[in-house]
């Protein structure tokens, strides 16, 4: 959750397996750094690779990944806004 560029890869790989190479165009980065990014992902079971010909398409290795990235772009949203918890602001007690 701390990276942004890790962050980003999550989301361009929630709809369909992508290869590196579609991953570099889609986040102006060089190889390189994309790369690592993805061995960190898989390393910790984000993502999974599987060879098909010469490329390896990366994806999801559980969707449920992309609803925690979801609750935290939420939750940031409201804290950056100085606002309290949707839920709490809809309790009578708070």
């Amino acid at each position: 959750m701390g990276n942004v560029i890790r962050l980003r890869i999550l989301l361009l790989l929630a709809n369909h397996p992508l290869d590196v190479s579609t991953l570099v165009t889609q986040l102006e980065l060089p190889q390189s750094n994309v790369s690592h990014q993805l061995a960190l992902l898989k390393r910790h079971q984000l993502v999974s690779a599987k060879r098909t010909g010469k490329r390896v398409l990366y994806s999801l290795t559980d969707p449920h990944v992309l609803t925690m990235v979801e609750m935290a772009y939420q939750h940031s949203d409201h804290v950056v806004k100085h606002q309290g918890h949707p839920y709490l602001r809809n309790q009578k007690n708070f």
